[in-house]
């Protein structure tokens, strides 16, 4: 199959690509209400040492920019120790729990619950104070778990502020179909519309998530899924309601006390701008002042405007519409991702035949009809095959020995455009494949990150010290070639600086592989994160640093060095700035990213990195080995 064919192919999944793109744009642009939401049981503390009602903080946070009041579901165990119940143990040993009158209705909700769970009903009795009593046979050490439900003062107070209101739900041991199903239908009767799951466990774990799940979908609620939490439970109830999740980031408590006002209002800006987070939890920041009220007021204000500064509106949260592409647009893209994989093949061996790149556009085109899991293993072929590819032609054909070449600067740069736009090609094809609401949400990801990052730039070494990545040939001569360059690499002595060159290109690669996915092995440092930070600031979206401060720098300079036929510097410059091909198509493998964002931040990343590449290559440009 010729190279003519194979390119019209790879332009066809583009194109089709390209469609999937702008209907997943339209989505996004259409989802950009963001809810802040503010903690009761903060609220009250806050109100208790300033000496106001909650209600009046609660409208003091409204008009700083608050939309909803989060209010945590009460236990047994929280009403006993706040004195709204007491406890008595009979002679036949069972529990009987006396609630005082007061806003809600605990007993019932109890009563409700305990009934929900089956066996024998518990005894209810309500005195004339007011007054009701719960008796049942439960173990105390069991029924000091289960809810009494949403506290009634925080509901008054947040419909009386004009707020709405987010269900802090407790999962408790032992939850039966039925009692969560109840649990769901009063929070949505009390005005609830997400449910945050209290605790470390979403309810319905381990055993119920799916009756959880079908409860969200009947009562019309939505599952607020709190980024980074880990809770139990809560990958795979997003997995059984993936129509109901919401993304919400907060920041724990524990972690609060180490960050800066300035760092929490960014933090929640990005997580919106960044990561399609639609709701945002704020916990309190200033615990002490002479002004609390008005001073947290301010912080959640802060919030409010970097939020609404980056283009979005403060508003309940809503769910996000699904990406509308017709099968055939992905089965397209599938396509494309083959002809590319064939394509690099051909740019190695000549006329490999046509039993191969037809194997491979079938199996490609043929999986990325085969629903998601099809589709992942299609886009991470695409994540191995286009920055290999990209970074292959931009040497190919390099003089095998120094020459004098004009223009090497801007000949170089053209082709380091061409790799970007490659690679970006490949990409595009991801965004064709992965593009959907589940993605977006993060309910389903991309997979094969830490393979994506290394696999690339080990083939482009293999390929360039066999010496047949500079220009495709038949098979036999390839072959013997490879082994000829294998046979000389292994004879020659390994020189000191070539050790020290291998050893940094093996921690530069390592750390990109221990940094990358959704759980980098490796943090990063405070000096790092300031310096993100100022990119942020004066480039809108900042390029990743590993593309502009290493891979494009490498790559331009690589780059120059083959157009001279500087072979020897120009192999393992190009290998080490492959990370920054590899980066820039990882960029569009994050797709719970805007993909306006994503495109800015390649531009971006492309830009700097000419610049950055230019000055590193004007200092190593005379390394030795001048042309003649």
């Amino acid at each position: 199959m010729g190279r003519q064919i194979l390119i019209a192919l790879l332009i066809v999944g583009l194109v089709a690509s390209a469609y999937v793109a702008v209907q997943r744009h339209r989505v996004e642009s259409r989802n950009k209400a963001v809810e802040i939401v503010v903690d009761w049981d903060e609220v009250q503390q806050i109100a208790t040492s300033a000496g106001m009602r909650p209600v009046e903080v609660l409208e003091r946070f409204k008009r700083a920019g608050a939309t909803s009041l989060a209010v945590t579901e009460q236990t047994v165990k929280d009403a006993l120790q706040n004195g709204d119940a007491a406890l008595d143990i009979t002679k036949a040993g069972n529990q009987e729990v006396f609630f005082k009158a007061g806003a809600g209705d605990p007993a019932a909700t109890l009563g409700a619950i305990l009934s929900a769970q089956g066996g024998r009903a518990p005894a209810f009795l309500e005195y004339q104070t007011g007054t009701r009593m719960i008796n049942t046979s439960l173990p105390f050490s069991v029924l000091e778990q289960y809810p009494i439900g949403l506290p009634g003062r925080g509901l008054w107070a947040a419909n009386n502020a004009g707020l709405g209101v987010v269900a802090r739900l407790a999962a408790y041991p032992g939850a039966t179909p039925r009692a969560i199903d109840f649990m769901m239908a009063d929070a949505r009767r009390q005005g609830a519309r997400t449910i945050v799951f209290a605790g470390d466990t979403v309810l319905g774990f381990k055993g119920a998530t799916e009756a959880t799940a079908d409860a969200f979908r009947k009562h019309d609620l939505y599952f607020g899924r709190v980024e980074f939490a880990k809770q139990k439970g809560d990958a795979r109830l997003a997995e059984e309601a993936r129509d109901r999740v919401i993304a919400v980031h907060s920041i724990t408590q524990a972690e609060m006390p180490t960050l800066s006002d300035a760092e929490i209002v960014e933090r929640f800006s990005k997580a919106v701008r960044e990561r399609g987070v639609r709701m945002c939890y704020i916990r309190m920041y200033y615990t002490a002042s002479g002004d609390l009220v008005g001073d947290n007021a301010s912080y959640v204000n802060a919030i409010a405007k970097g939020i609404t500064r980056a283009g979005y509106t403060l508003a309940p949260a809503h769910l996000s519409e699904d990406v509308k592409a017709p099968e055939a647009a992905r089965v397209l893209a599938g396509i494309g991702v083959g002809a590319g994989a064939a394509l690099l093949i051909m740019a190695v061996v000549d006329s490999p035949g046509f039993i191969i790149p037809i194997l491979l556009i079938v199996v490609c085109g043929g999986l990325a009809a085969f629903g998601d899991t099809g589709r992942k293993a299609v886009a991470l072929v695409s994540a191995l095959t286009f920055p290999t590819l990209a970074a292959l032609l931009a040497t190919r054909n390099a003089p095998d020995t120094p020459t004098l070449a004009p223009n090497v600067v801007a000949r170089a740069t053209r082709l380091f455009i061409g790799a970007i736009a490659v690679t970006a090609a490949g990409g595009l094809l991801i965004v064709g494949l992965l593009s959907g609401r589940d993605f977006m949400l993060r309910t389903d990801q991309f997979v094969g990150v830490k393979l994506a990052h290394l696999l690339p730039v080990l083939a482009l070494a293999i390929l360039y010290v066999g010496q047949i990545a500079w220009k495709s040939d038949k098979w036999t001569a390839q072959k013997e070639r490879f082994r000829a360059s294998l046979r000389g690499a292994l004879s020659n002595p390994v020189l000191i600086w070539q050790a020290v060159g291998m050893l940094a290109a093996l921690v530069i690669v390592g750390l990109m592989v221990a940094r990358s996915g959704n759980d980098a092995g490796i943090g990063v440092s405070d000096t790092e994160l300031r310096f993100r930070s100022i990119l942020d600031k004066v480039l809108y979206v900042r390029p990743r640093t590993k593309e502009i401060f290493i891979g494009y720098p490498a790559l331009l300079a690589g780059i120059a060095f083959a157009v001279r036929g500087r072979r020897r510097w120009a192999a393992p410059l190009v290998v080490i700035g492959s990370i920054g091909l590899v980066s820039a198509l990882n960029t569009f493998c994050h797709i719970h990213t805007p993909l306006q964002l994503s495109v800015i931040r390649i531009l971006n990343g492309a830009w700097v990195g000419i610049l950055v590449g230019l000055v590193f290559y004007w200092l190593i440009r005379k390394l030795p080995g001048e042309e003649k």
